[in-house]
């Protein structure tokens, strides 16, 4: 990831990038030389050089890597999931609101496009579906597929339910790893939103869909394509249905109707909104998008499901 990280820094003008440190030499030469930064020998030869940090390490030195910048009041942008367990998560985030500091975490799909263009509309879910399905790539495979994959859903669902679920139901099973493979989780929220969330890294092809039902309407999200569809309640009178095609309107027995609403998707994509927007935060424009707040809740939940998983491979 730091390598997608240094392409989307550098086309930034908001910031300068000043250099690039990894453990692995050769990979620190390219980017340096690509793109015309130094390159640090370490993260203390770094401290003293620069305001915000981008993160993208192991998760198992996330505390180790990030405290150290956090210590010096250095801003971080720290790939998810936060931490590998909530201590380590807990004393990120305290450090943080010690220093007074942006700590915001990469789940970047809370800045996919289509996602942007529809969040506005959707309140008080009530129903969740999202299906995150992927091909094995041999990376990530150090932690469940809930910490690798399931978290960018478990971040979209807390965010839009804006609650912590008050019941968690899961079950899930190692197929190519020693970990989690696949998984599906229920989460009951104490608002009475359902959220059904199934996560696989042993797919044949890629699926990343989020769809929300509410009384208002229903909206559908294609995370990989970035395509959204949206459809409204309405009554006849309301501009949504006046304005909408004939084809795209359906007819209830109490006299509403449901309307398809436009939607227009930003260009651009996911790490480089996440990236902008974590420079804003960091120049007191906003509170992070995404918190170490945020992230620690994310892995609470996670570590929940992650548990139930265990307990449910123990019985088959």
């Amino acid at each position: 990831m730091g390598r997608f990280h240094a392409a989307r820094l550098s086309e930034n003008n908001n910031a300068k990038f000043v250099g690039c440190m990894d453990i692995v030499l050769e990979k620190a030469d390219k980017i340096a030389s690509e793109y015309e930064i130094e390159k640090f020998d370490s993260v203390d030869s770094m401290l003293n050089r620069v305001d915000a940090v981008s993160i993208a390490v192991p998760t198992t030195e996330h505390l180790n890597v990030a405290s150290r910048f956090l210590e010096k009041g250095i801003s971080v942008l720290l790939e998810k999931p936060i931490s590998y367990d909530i201590e380590s998560a807990e004393k990120l985030v305290e450090l943080a609101g010690l220093k007074n500091v942006v700590l915001q975490i990469g789940h970047s799909e809370r800045f996919n496009p289509a996602f942007l263009a529809v969040e506005k509309g959707i309140s008080e879910p009530r129903f969740i579906e999202t299906h995150r399905l992927a091909p094995f790539k041999g990376r990530g495979d150090d932690v469940a597929v809930i910490l690798d994959l399931m978290v960018h859903d478990l971040d979209l669902v807390l965010a839009l339910t804006k609650s912590f679920p008050e019941k968690i139901e899961a079950a899930g099973v190692a197929v190519i790893t020693d970990s989690i493979d696949i998984v599906n989780s229920r989460l009951t929220f104490p608002e009475g939103c359902v959220a059904n969330i199934t996560a696989s890294r042993i797919s044949v092809k890629e699926m990343r869909k989020l769809r929300v039902f509410q009384k208002s309407g229903y909206t559908s999200i294609d995370m990989a394509k970035r395509e959204a569809e949206q459809y409204a309640v309405v009554s006849t009178d309301d501009k949504d249905y006046k304005n909408a095609p004939v084809f795209s309107r359906f007819h209830l027995p109490d006299g509403r109707a449901v309307v398809r609403k436009s939607v227009e998707i930003p260009t651009g994509d996911n790490l480089t909104y996440e990236i902008e927007s974590f420079i804003d935060a960091v120049q007191g424009k906003h509170p992070p998008v995404v918190s170490g707040r945020d992230g620690l809740s994310v892995l609470k939940v996670a570590g929940t499901i992650e548990e139930l998983c265990r307990e449910y491979r123990e019985k088959i």
